[in-house]
């Protein structure tokens, strides 16, 4: 027998403008960055005192003006030890030519033909760009200039997209291309404005194009993503350095906690469109700066809230965890839910607060990783204890023969200690510490 009942429940549901705020939060410092710069090119009520566009046109002005090629010099040494000709670089060539040429197919091209793709790969300039005219190359290598077409042709069609275009505005659109964007405003200001955007004189670009600043903005921050050096895709394996978001100094007996984000620049309300906002007779204009305000208060609060909660989270880590800061002692068992409760807020919010944050006192460590699992606190296999004895045992180890992580594995196993050689890694990791073959050269 079917019966229906009717029951009364509560159920707190989140607002936009609280899950925005608690986004916010979970944001790592960079994330924030980029979060802001976002809104700030949309926004025109959101001001920041580091002017991010023009960063963005700096970082394209840089780049604008092309370096001599590098046929400058192979013409001068045609005749001499082919051998200095690598002389001039402070990179080795050959890794970009191999790149370049395992793209193409052996069989499309006569032995001529592959002479003159090494010849125009070592035309490139430092950024990757091929200046030089078609003419010109026929004529210094002796061949067709349909030869020189074809090749280059089938070169620019190459990775990085950019590599052999003329010029900044070629590489750019070409990377559009590849994106499959379509945004005929995009391609128009790369095309056509390059010199107005380079030189900030955004007013001529929106009067030419009948768009908004906000809408200039918005391509501005698309055309900060792309690369201006297509040379600079191929350069890979770069060392990567942990950032942190949170930093601890030790003053006078006690903890001094900042977050390691003034280089993002104070983000404040523009009080020119303030103004415009209140004398507008357009009952429409005055709705859409109401909006965008209301938008930048919730912004500029959020982010003071998130400075003031990770704060108080970590001031109350650091007397937790005194002695492990202070003495290397080991890490006192600490719960997100103990210490919810002790500042009187959700786990949930301590658990956004920490995520992927690093902290620095002496050096880089995951704020996640001072935190014990509730279900192992009380056993000698758990992961604060894992983590204190790898740390130890790299603190003892040989420095000129470090422990690898399966060497530390079949080390804590022999105390009793169980984990895996991966487990290993990611607990070393989560304390900062580089792998043995980095540790050999500190």
């Amino acid at each position: 027998m079917l019966q229906q009942n009717i029951s009364q429940s509560q159920q707190q549901l989140l607002s936009v403008d609280q899950r925005q705020s608690l986004q916010i939060l979970a944001y790592t410092n960079q994330e924030l960055d980029q979060f802001l710069t976002e809104e700030y090119m949309q926004n025109p009520l959101l001001e920041c005192k580091r002017d991010r566009q023009s960063e963005i046109i700096d970082s394209l002005d840089s780049h604008y003006e092309t370096a001599s090629s590098y046929k400058d010099h192979y013409i001068r040494y045609e005749d001499e030890d082919s051998d200095r000709r690598g002389d001039i670089r402070a990179r080795e060539p050959s890794s970009l030519r191999q790149q370049l040429k395992s793209q193409l197919a052996i069989g499309n091209y006569t032995r001529q033909e592959w002479k003159l793709i090494d010849y125009m790969i070592d035309c490139l300039d430092d950024k990757g760009f091929f200046t030089c005219s078609c003419s010109e190359i026929a004529s210094d290598f002796g061949c067709s200039r349909e030869m020189v077409e074809k090749c280059l042709r089938d070169l620019k069609a190459l990775e990085p997209a950019g590599i052999f275009s003329k010029d900044i505005s070629e590489c750019l659109l070409r990377q559009l291309q590849a994106r499959g964007e379509k945004d005929e405003v995009l391609f128009r200001i790369i095309s056509d404005f390059i010199p107005d955007l380079l030189q900030g004189n955004l007013s001529a670009i929106t009067r030419s194009l009948g768009i908004t600043t906000a809408r200039c903005r918005s391509c501005i921050r698309k055309i900060g993503e792309l690369n201006p050096r297509p040379i600079m895709n191929t350069e890979s394996d770069r060392t990567e350095y942990v950032v942190p978001d949170i930093l601890i100094e030790r003053e006078h007996g006690r903890w001094r906690v900042t977050l390691n984000d003034g280089w993002m620049g104070e983000y404040t309300y523009n009080d020119y469109y303030i103004h415009m906002m209140q004398t507008a007779a357009d009952p429409e204009l005055r709705e859409y700066f109401r909006a965008k305000l209301e938008r930048a208060r919730l912004i500029v609060t959020s982010i003071e809230r998130r400075r003031a909660t990770i704060i108080q989270i970590v001031e109350a880590v650091l007397d937790c965890q005194s002695d492990f800061f202070l003495n290397g002692g080991r890490l006192v068992p600490m719960t997100m839910d103990s210490l919810a409760l002790q500042l009187n807020i959700s786990t949930s919010t301590v658990s956004r607060a920490i995520k992927n944050k690093y902290i620095q006192y002496r050096r880089p460590l995951l704020l996640r990783s001072l935190f014990s699992n509730a279900a192992s606190e009380n056993t000698d296999a758990s992961a604060d204890n894992v983590r204190r004895r790898i740390s130890e045992l790299i603190g003892e180890e040989d420095r000129a023969h470090p422990l690898s992580d399966d060497k530390i594995a079949k080390l804590l196993k022999t105390e009793g200690l169980s984990v895996s050689r991966r487990t290993v890694a990611k607990y070393r990791q989560q304390l900062g510490i580089p792998d043995s073959r980095l540790r050999a050269y500190l």
